[in-house]
């Protein structure tokens, strides 16, 4: 079989309007490519243009990727400002996939690879009707845990399209056991259409760090920084507690969220302020170095998927401190890590005292070696090769 023609499009993806966003999406992107004739299009809206529509294309870590931003839509009447979005969301996707068939000479893609059911997932849906292209879903969004209820305030027009969505897929793949459940509990795809593929890590980035032996630990926390999800209080909250007792450790935070919006947060629960160091945005280069450089990573969220900051702790050979939720229970053993319900503060406490205590009893290589057979991109790349493969042959 030749390599298929693929077309990978995404509800999120990293764009210069917001460069982080779906950045798990791109590096699945980068994990299959290798094995394809990928061609990643993804559609955005943009404040800056000019024109109704700019299109831009670059070769991304290997990967041909076109982005068509379209104008804001700045109308404040609801229907209006809906429909209106739609029209230029789609009109994006067809300038796009066109520019991509013309420049590339791409005669026909021979599969679509949606990622994050919807909106992108009309769009695959539109390309199977019209021109016979199957498509599978990867999805992402914590909007289907139990634990949320966006999915319930969604307007049923916008529920029942998602199902129909699902409906048309040729595979579903979820990151995580635990979403997968979810997704058919709420009506989202039926259970024999279903292929569980976790999030994928950039292994040779993503390297053995060193053994630290340094009288004051380093405990990395990596995130958005939204306290309702990561909980961030809670972590603050519980080291106050710790440190009452000892000051062998330090928090280093690196995120592209609001850091001073948590620096607030800080100083309103008493957190000593030398016990936390804050770095904004860095690339992954530079994040993969906080990883080999601390002793372990700390996770307190209070609802997750498959978070890619704990499989990038562990191909770094880092043990993890973490609570119980979405997938997180199919990441973590007592031979990586610890983990505790969410928002149990005295349990975390009792977790980090343990981590700091017994860093010695845990074996980086073995980490590093269990989290690579799972999160590897050539590993992962070639589950959705073979995926691909059932789909176009079926």
């Amino acid at each position: 079989m030749q390599k298929p023609n693929v077309l990978f499009i995404s509800s999120w993806y990293p764009s210069k309007e917001h460069p982080t966003l779906g950045n798990f999406v791109q590096r699945h992107a980068e994990s299959i490519n290798p094995s394809v004739n990928l061609f990643v299009v993804y559609v955005t809206s943009s404040e800056k243009i000019t024109e109704n529509y700019e299109i831009e294309n670059k070769i991304i870590d290997g990967v041909n990727t076109t982005i068509v931003y379209y104008k804001k839509v700045t109308t404040k009447l609801p229907f209006f400002n809906s429909f209106t979005k739609l029209n230029r969301y789609r009109k994006g996707y067809k300038k796009g996939i066109e520019y991509v068939e013309s420049q590339f000479k791409i005669l026909k893609f021979d599969i679509t690879h949606c990622n994050v059911t919807f909106p992108a997932g009309f769009i695959a849906q539109q390309l199977k009707k019209k021109e016979s292209i199957p498509y599978l879903i990867t999805e992402h969004w914590t909007l289907f845990l139990p634990y949320k209820n966006d999915f319930d305030k969604l307007p049923f027009y916008i529920k029942n399209k998602m199902k129909a969505i699902a409906k048309g897929a040729s595979k579903i793949v979820p990151v995580s056991h635990h979403l997968r459940d979810s997704m058919i509990n709420r009506g989202i795809g039926e259970e024999g259409n279903f292929n569980v593929i976790p999030n994928v890590v950039d292994t040779d980035l993503f390297s053995l760090g060193k053994t630290l032996n340094n009288e004051v630990k380093t405990i990395l926390h990596v995130s958005t920084l939204v306290d309702d999800h990561k909980n961030i209080s809670g972590i603050f909250s519980t080291l106050k507690k710790v440190s009452k007792k000892r000051k062998d450790f330090k928090l280093t935070i690196v995120s592209d969220g609001d850091i001073e919006v948590t620096k607030q947060i800080q100083k309103q629960i008493g957190l000593d302020e030398s016990l936390v160091e804050f770095h904004s945005t860095k690339t992954p280069q530079e994040i993969a170095e906080f990883y080999k450089n601390s002793d372990f990573f700390l996770l307190f969220s209070n609802y997750e998927n498959l978070p890619v900051v704990i499989s990038e702790s562990l191909c770094c050979g880092l043990p993890v401190v973490t609570s119980s939720v979405g997938g997180i229970p199919e990441m973590i053993s007592d031979k990586n890590g610890l983990i505790v319900n969410p928002k149990d503060e005295k349990a975390l406490g009792k977790a980090i005292n343990s981590m700091l205590d017994n860093l010695g009893t845990y074996s980086k290589e073995k980490i590093r070696d269990n989290a690579v057979s799972k999160y590897d991109n050539k590993i992962v790349g070639k589950k959705y090769l073979d995926l691909y493969k059932e789909i176009i042959e079926c």
